[in-house]
């Protein structure tokens, strides 16, 4: 397989997930992979709307033995003119670092997020994608831009305080029940913690203004850290860790 090294500079956000273009700083990212990518795409909507999704892909110069679907259209990337694309596409850079950032109240932990400098973090992957109306392949867009879902306020609805409400509000319905009667003191007082400082939301974290990416959700009792691999004690066997905001 033939592979190309290739650095690229890109444009950067002013802020997390933000719209506008920093200029005074940028991203630098360096491709490792394949100089040329094939893509398999097929038309998983109609004529008049098409959503054309990659099925395939594969090395150029490492052919597959079968043939692509009928209704399919083949597109070659060449990584060396288009690197962004390729970088999208097909991976070749490490991922973004986890940074500790200082914010909300004194008496919860700092959130942990990805480098928003990051290529990941910068851009909407998707939106790299091959435009087959134009022969072209796109790009791109800051992920901000293109995924944000704006509320008749003008607040992002996949960052609102309302979106956080509703978060907090599905999180106190599905533990309602999770301790019963006869629980033992300290299993029940954990839920209890957990469930106050879901109701205590979202004023404990009100400082963090319109960026509620940067809330720390409590953890159930028995919830596996997913950074540190700890397991608050409960009495009880600890449960696998699942990510609230999802």
């Amino acid at each position: 397989m033939a592979q190309i090294t290739k650095t690229v500079i890109y444009p950067v956000p002013t802020e997390f997930y933000g719209d506008n273009q920093d200029t005074n700083r940028s991203g630098i990212a360096t491709y490792v992979g394949p100089d040329k990518i094939t893509f398999w795409y097929e038309n998983n909507g109609t004529d008049a709307a098409p959503n054309w999704e990659v099925v395939h892909s594969f090395p150029s110069d490492e052919p597959e033995k079968r043939d692509p679907p009928a209704a399919a259209r083949v597109v070659e990337l060449n990584a060396d003119t288009h690197p962004m694309n390729a970088i999208a596409m097909w991976g070749g850079i490490e991922g973004p670092d986890l940074i500790e950032t200082p914010a909300g109240p004194n008496s919860e932990p700092n959130p942990i997020i990805p480098d928003y400098l990051h290529f990941n973090e910068v851009f909407d992957m998707c939106s790299f994608e091959y435009d087959m109306a134009n022969s072209t392949w796109k790009t791109g867009k800051f992920s901000g831009q293109h995924t944000e879902i704006l509320l008749p306020d003008g607040e992002s609805a996949a960052f609102s305080w309302e979106n956080v409400r509703d978060i907090r509000n599905r999180l106190l319905e599905s533990s309602d029940s999770m301790v019963p009667a006869d629980a033992p003191e300290g299993f029940a007082s954990a839920w209890r913690t957990y469930r106050q400082k879901l109701r205590d939301l979202p004023s404990t974290w009100s400082s963090v203004g319109d960026k509620t990416y940067l809330i720390v959700w409590p953890r159930e009792p028995g919830d596996v850290d997913k950074f540190t691999g700890d397991t608050p004690e409960t009495g009880l066997a600890s449960k696998p860790h699942t990510d609230p905001a999802e």
